[in-house]
């Protein structure tokens, strides 16, 4: 192995040091593959950094605004003698006055594209993407070294073997899942296949999507020219299509890409994976981080309302929401305020996410790469060496089913570094991930304290977010004015922003409960702020000082409703 090679104050990691000399070794030009949450990026940046050692003007794309910004700044910071500039999302900068410049694939593609005038560096991160015909005019001559970043070097099309090995012509091997494993820098895994039934009407609307799906397909490829593989060039095919005039061909790829879709919606919003979720919820109620990963926005919404009903504090993150709230929610996920997020694909990569303990898969991903990026955002090693959990949960006898060759590669890789790879049924699965969770909790204990152990002190037992969430969902509803009183005096201890939100969400003094998007519409603050003010009026009515008047209330109106429950019959 060669020589400790450093950039900017940081050591490379044996991998990174073996990629980037492996890279120079081949004239500087190939594609570093390496799995979501190794490093790869550390590589880029000792590139750039040997490129403006030599005298080399650098010019670094990224597919986003948000990967804009983390290399800007992580660049600033590792190559402190580097002048970084930016172009892109509103940031005009050229290669004057720069030796490294940070610019989006839209910018750097543009009409008036600065380009460098001497020898270069292009490093193209997330490159995979760059093979799609009109992002490949990035690939031109006037860089002479060429770098490329990827978690996974494919593509549904044929943009790889057209554009993008040949021009960065050789592939490095650089970090996957055994290497991540066995360097210790991937966390170790455990993974649960969780088999969900369908309803009967969800059954029988799927089988007649899945027959239209596979009548037209073949209809489509065998009397209408589309080409059976890749399935993106397939899709590319179909798309064209549907745009014509209405003659048959027109036609078949309508009823093709109507029911393909609805196929998909069916599988991700089924009853039985949201009445799993919602027994996860119980387990993920108890702390950690977790994100749910879904296949469309409405089902992201879906799922974090049924969590929010086991008491978890989860949100949707989606493309509806504007940039600025997006930031707030990842903030808040990463404090540990806002303790789940549902997404679909808009969290799948190039989005800094802090790392999570449990992931659950709603829909089957379409690509090996959206797999492996889903379990980056897991398998981040954890600073106490604790496992990661992961939960596939799928449609038996469907297309995402494993027995029937979904996630066929992805989890053939996986088999090699997981503790634990198990299927279940529905109902087993939230016993087994707690069991996996309190494994974590135990591996988490210490040495024994030194200091003197606490007085042992009678208390109640501690309130979770879903008990007081009932209790004031309850007390809302009631009548007597003695409740009312007990209620305000409870919400006396919080800010009034957050009374506000509370007053509105569950009801109180009169009137109806109101959504978080109606009570954000009413507040004019948005619904990440309104489920942040929400968190925090729950937490804080769970403090000690308030927990006598909670009980209290719940002496008065939780007996009433278990009465009216059982009948009136203990």
């Amino acid at each position: 192995m060669g020589a400790a090679v450093t950039t900017g104050g940081f050591e490379l990691r044996a991998w990174q040091r073996d990629a980037f000399e492996s890279w120079i070794a081949v004239g500087r030009r190939g594609v570093v593959e390496a799995v979501t949450g190794t490093g790869k990026t550390a590589v880029g940046i000792t590139a750039a950094a040997d490129a403006v050692a030599r005298g080399r003007t650098v010019l670094v794309v990224v597919p986003g605004v948000v990967l804009l910004e983390q290399w800007y700044l992580a660049l600033r910071t590792a190559v402190p003698h580097a002048r970084v500039g930016r172009r892109g999302a509103g940031t005009t900068d050229t290669f004057a006055g720069v030796d490294i410049l940070v610019s989006t694939v839209q910018s750097a593609i543009g009409r008036g594209a600065p380009m460098p005038d001497g020898p270069a560096l292009l490093v193209a991160d997330e490159v995979h993407r760059y093979g799609a015909s009109s992002f490949s005019r990035l690939l031109t001559g006037d860089f002479d070294e060429r770098l490329g970043l990827t978690a996974t070097f494919e593509r549904n099309d044929n943009g790889v073997h057209e554009h993008l090995l040949p021009y960065f012509e050789t592939l490095i091997p650089g970090c996957d899942y055994p290497r991540g494993h066995a360097d210790g820098i991937l966390a170790p895994v455990r993974v649960m296949l969780v088999s969900v039934p369908f309803t009967p009407e969800e059954q029988a609307e799927y089988n007649d999507l899945d027959e239209t799906v596979t009548k037209e397909r073949l209809a489509l490829t065998r009397k209408h020219g589309c080409r059976e593989e890749p399935f993106g060039e397939f899709m590319r095919d179909v798309m064209m299509l549907s745009e014509g005039g209405g003659d048959r061909a027109t036609w078949s790829a309508r009823r093709y890409l109507k029911a393909f879709s609805r196929r998909r919606a069916v599988l991700a919003e089924s009853q039985g994976k949201l009445d799993t979720l919602r027994k996860i919820g119980g387990v993920l109620a108890t702390g950690g981080r977790s994100i749910v990963f879904s296949e469309t926005k409405e089902s992201a919404r879906m799922a974090a309302e049924a969590l929010l009903e086991q008491g978890v504090i989860a949100a949707p993150y989606t493309s509806d929401l504007s940039t600025g709230d997006r930031a707030q929610l990842l903030d808040l996920f990463k404090q540990g305020t806002m303790t789940t997020l549902a997404a679909p694909r808009v969290l799948d990569e190039g989005v800094d996410v802090p790392e999570a303990d449990v992931g659950i898969i709603l829909a089957s991903s379409r690509t090996r790469r959206q797999m492996i990026q889903r379990m980056g955002r897991i398998i981040r090693p954890k600073g106490d060496g604790r496992h990661g959990s992961f939960l596939v949960l799928y449609i038996g006898d469907s297309s995402e089913d494993p027995d029937r060759g979904a996630h066929g590669t992805f989890l053939e890789q996986l088999t090699e570094i997981a503790s634990d790879l198990v299927t279940v049924d529905a109902d087993e699965a939230p016993g087994l991930l707690a069991d996996w969770l309190s494994r974590a909790s135990r591996a988490d204990e210490r040495a024994p304290v030194l200091e003197p152990p606490a007085p042992i002190v009678e208390r109640a037992a501690p309130r979770t977010g879903s008990t007081t969430r009932a209790l004031l969902t309850v007390a809302a509803a009631h009548d007597d004015i003695a409740v009312t009183d007990l209620l305000l005096s409870c919400l006396a201890v919080l800010d009034p922003d957050e009374v506000r939100v509370v007053l509105h969400l569950f009801g109180i003094g009169g009137g109806s409960p109101v959504s978080i998007p109606r009570t954000a519409e009413m507040l004019r603050v948005s619904e990440a702020e309104v489920r942040a003010r929400e968190a925090t009026a729950l937490a804080r009515l769970e403090s000690a000082d308030v927990a006598a008047v909670l009980s209290d209330l719940s002496a008065i109106v939780m007996p009433a409703v278990e009465s009216e429950r059982t009948g009136g019959f203990a």
